[in-house]
Order: structure tokens, then sequence, then C-alpha cells
């Protein structure tokens, strides 16, 4: 498992548009989500499971 994980441009760009108080936390959600599936880049598509999920346990 590697510790440093590659960003997509997009990716990056869709976690530094949330409101900067967020931002540590929605790295962190999404690189532990990356590292658990054993991916070694972050994609848009991550953050949009990441974030599905999320929603779906605050129901």
């Amino acid at each position: 498992m590697a510790d440093k994980l590659e960003w997509e441009q997009a990716a990056k760009e869709r976690v530094d548009a949330a409101p900067f108080f967020v931002r540590k936390l929605i790295r962190h959600k999404v690189e532990k989500a990356a590292r658990q599936q054993g991916l070694t880049t972050v994609t848009v598509e991550l953050l949009d499971r990441v974030k599905q999920k999320q929603m779906d346990t605050q129901k």
C-alpha cells in the first residue's frame, strides 16, 4: 500500500472548491477510502462514491 496517493487534477480542483474548513476532512475520508480499496490515485469518481456513501449514512 502506497503512503502517498496521486490526485487527478479535476479531483484536486473539486476539493479546493469546497469550503476551507471541510477540505482536510474530505481529503482524509477520500484518501482512507482509496487506500481501503487498494487504489493509488484519487479520482473524481472516487470523490463521488465517498460523497454518496456519506449522504446515504446521514439518512
